[in-house]
């Protein structure tokens, strides 16, 4: 009897651990356009890090949806249909989400070049000034805000969607599609496949305070609080920098910010708030050691606390 007694209690406390396992470990939702989840490993590596390092037992599920779009993405975090998304900053999403303020490319997304057809390549090559620049018809998804960033800076701006860029650009809906530095390099082998009249200008780069930055549904301050701590535990003790370093498309970037010389024209991120402005240095590139040749200042970046 005594047997049976200690083998019922045995059950029961493996039960409860087992339930007590369970409850510890959460899905975190994410979504993303069908297609493209390849391309952004670097991004989503950064999510897994902070989740890795921040004491907790997350586990993310992304669902890849046909035909999604920024937008769309967005509306699913607001209803709570997901959990957490990354995108590229905006003053509307830094209001209607939390914002975790260590931007995930460190800044390399605002570091702008530019894909041109042949045609218009030797043209772009002699650009010499930020006005000379402004001649040129720019491309950007329909959902980007570089788009009204470089409109407010007196650029001609085409927007379009994502997926169908590459097909404008052939058609001369505008004179060049901006990418950022790693994203062109990243992409430029299958597009030129495609589409072999397009190539990568290595003489102009346009520069704003900018990156892609991960967004949480405002009420849900736990998840926040628990990937801004990962990211913090993620740069003590150097993980961050070697996932960023380590990432091909990144490394590549650099190399070319280090060695090919550039105009370099740095404009202001008008849609950008104080308090992302304000994000401290040590998260961002540091392009003073990168660009030996610019137009303007870059911006002054203050130090804040990483809590709100």
């Amino acid at each position: 009897m005594k047997i049976l007694r200690f083998a019922f209690w045995v059950v029961c406390v493996c039960f409860l651990l087992q339930e007590t396992a369970q409850a510890d470990t959460r899905t975190i939702k994410m979504a993303f356009p069908e297609g493209l989840k390849k391309f952004f490993a670097y991004e989503f590596g950064v999510i897994e890090m902070a989740l890795d390092l921040s004491g907790t037992d997350y586990v993310m599920d992304i669902e890849e949806l046909k035909g999604a779009t920024q937008s769309r993405i967005s509306e699913m975090l607001l209803a709570g249909d997901i959990d957490v998304m990354f995108a590229g900053y905006s003053a509307e999403r830094e209001s209607r989400f939390r914002q975790v303020n260590i931007p995930i490319t460190r800044g390399i997304l605002g570091h702008r070049v530019f894909m041109v057809k042949k045609d218009r390549a030797v043209a772009l090559r002699n650009v010499e000034t930020l006005d000379e620049l402004r001649q040129f018809c720019i491309g950007v998804g329909s959902d980007w805000p570089d788009g009204d960033i470089m409109e407010d800076n007196g650029f001609c701006v085409e927007r379009g969607p994502r997926s169908n860029l590459w097909e404008m650009l052939e058609n001369r809906r505008f004179d060049a599609l901006t990418r950022a530095v790693h994203e062109a390099y990243r992409e430029l082998p299958a597009i030129q496949a495609q589409y072999p009249d397009v190539v990568l200008n290595d003489t102009v780069m346009l520069v704003y305070p900018f990156d892609f930055f991960i967004y949480v549904n405002r009420k849900n301050s736990a998840l926040w609080q628990t990937i801004t701590d990962g990211l913090l535990e993620a740069y003590r003790t150097g993980a961050f920098m070697e996932h960023f370093h380590n990432a091909p498309a990144i490394a590549r970037a650099l190399d070319a910010l280090k060695t090919e010389r550039r105009h370099v024209f740095n404009i202001e991120n008008t849609i950008m708030s104080e308090t992302t402005k304000n994000i401290d240095d040590r998260f961002w590139l540091n392009v003073s050691d990168l660009h030996t040749d610019r137009e303007t200042g870059t911006p002054d970046l203050k130090c804040p606390p990483c809590r709100m």
